[in-house]
């Protein structure tokens, strides 16, 4: 059963960001917090409103936003912008969690995966194709480091 050890499994995903001053890319966790997809690139100015509706869509347990330099602890070109959306993200969503994790090198990695997978160049070089893979890069390395709440925990018993 889903009764484990005096809790109830909680499934609910987390949402990954890369933001970008321009772009954001979005993904994804499944809901047991096992596996990243990339989702979508979008406008940053718009990207309220499509938390909205995947949060409207699915139950979502909180947010995990990509940051450059977290461990120095220096600002870059791109902090304005990610401290804008962290606002925007605990005033829409105070209740849910946001976690934070060094972006280094997510967009050369992103673009090793678009060659590995065997994309085109010509899609390779369309504006924020790299934006959501990066961002499931951030959430994946978010769930490497057992941050999400379930590392260590059992999987749920679906067995009836």
């Amino acid at each position: 059963s889903l009764w484990r050890h005096g809790y109830i499994w909680h499934m609910a995903r987390l949402i990954g960001l890369d933001v970008g001053g321009v772009r954001t890319g979005v993904a994804s966790t499944d809901d047991l917090k096992l596996i990243c997809s990339p989702l979508q690139t979008v406008k940053t100015s718009e990207l309220m409103a499509e938390l909205r509706a995947l949060t409207d869509a699915h139950e979502v347990e909180g947010f995990v936003v990509g940051q450059p330099n977290l461990i120095a602890g220096t600002a870059t070109d791109g902090t304005p912008h990610i401290d804008k959306v962290v606002a925007d993200l605990k005033k829409a969503y105070p209740h849910l969690t946001i976690h934070f994790v060094d972006e280094g090198h997510t967009s050369k990695e992103a673009s090793r995966i678009q060659v590995q997978g065997g994309m085109k160049a010509s899609k390779r070089r369309e504006k924020g194709s790299l934006d959501a893979i990066a961002a499931s890069l951030i959430l994946q390395r978010h769930l490497d480091a057992g941050a999400s709440g379930t590392a260590g925990k059992p999987l749920p018993d679906f067995s009836f």
